[in-house]
């Protein structure tokens, strides 16, 4: 008997899981963050970020950690994850303060604002704001923009449209007008890493290692919006980005293209799959905004274990195949 095969999610796909994961960052994200920044945070990146994909997958049929690219990748693309991140710095600092040099004078003002309060966060809890940055959304955004929506536009708009519009859409998630260009490119970059390597690893590292940098920097006082960076830096990150550019291009060309058609998940059926963890992520939804609405007062405990029991559900029905 035939192997049955199935098509993995395409841009529509993609889009649909965006727009859910816009109303559970909103809902999940502003009645968690509320109670405890750390511990909302990490709740925001498994319910809100995560689960989406995951159901989106569980909806498909598909196995989950093939498409995702969960397989060992070679150990270099795990080294380069690591010296893209760090090099990757003064072109983030040469498009960010660029950025705010053209912006309008509100912009300007909100911008150095949440400089000011992400330098308050990381003074008053250094330790779990560098894991939770470094661990948390790393595992997070990644399941989601480069594991999950960036395999599905490349199948349908190939693979340097799709770099750009996951870039895009990952950054636009920051809510950061100045900081956009600058999110978007390391976007861009993650993205790169996922197509070339075929695994997710690889952009997990390096999004790892530029957030534990940025984490380092705010304890440093190197993010201070009164000081802007030494000029050697941001011509440093110019001529980085220009080289980045003419030569991600043509090395985008030469990697392997998503899969078209994958095996049926051996984990149950679909529907078995999506309902458990469509419902976590409901409930995540109903329960946030009865507390912003105060209709209800959900301690942070509930938020920890409906995180927990994400994890376990998907752990529980995660396909084999990688």
């Amino acid at each position: 008997m035939a192997e049955q095969t199935r098509p993995p999610p395409g841009a529509a796909s993609a889009f649909v899981a965006y727009a859910a994961l816009w109303v559970g960052y909103l809902a999940i994200g502003g009645a968690t963050q509320q109670r405890d920044i750390v511990a909302g945070l990490w709740a925001t990146e498994i319910l809100a970020i995560a689960l989406p994909a995951l159901v989106a997958l569980a909806v498909a049929g598909v196995p989950a950690g093939r498409v995702l690219g969960l397989r060992a990748p070679a150990g270099k693309y795990l080294l380069a994850a690591v010296l893209l991140a760090i090099a990757n710095q003064p072109v983030v600092s040469f498009v960010t303060w660029g950025s705010r040099a053209l912006a309008p004078e509100s912009w300007v003002k909100d911008f150095d604002a949440l400089q000011r309060a992400l330098d308050l966060f990381f003074s008053q809890q250094a330790l779990p704001m560098i894991v939770t940055v470094a661990v948390a959304a790393p595992l997070g955004e990644e399941l989601f923009f480069r594991g999950f929506a960036l395999p599905a536009l490349a199948r349908s708009f190939g693979p340097i449209a799709a770099c750009l519009l996951s870039g895009a859409m990952f950054s636009a998630l920051h809510v950061n007008r100045i900081g956009f260009l600058g999110l978007c490119e390391i976007g861009v970059l993650l993205a790169f890493l996922r197509l070339r390597s075929g695994s997710l690893w690889p952009a997990i590292v390096c999004h790892a290692t530029n957030n534990a940098v940025a984490g380092g920097a705010f304890l440093l006082g190197w993010e201070d919006p009164d000081i802007p960076p030494p000029a050697w830096l941001l011509v440093l990150g110019a001529v980085l980005l220009v080289s980045g550019i003419a030569s991600v291009g043509p090395l985008l060309r030469r990697a392997p293209p998503p899969e078209a058609e994958l095996p049926a998940s051996a984990e149950g059926t679909p529907l078995s799959r999506a309902l458990p963890l469509g419902g976590i992520w409901t409930a995540g939804v109903l329960l946030a905004l009865g507390q912003l609405l105060r209709l209800a007062n959900v301690p942070l405990a509930v938020w920890i274990g409906l995180s927990a029991a994400a994890v376990l559900v998907a752990m529980m029905y995660w396909p084999r195949e990688a």
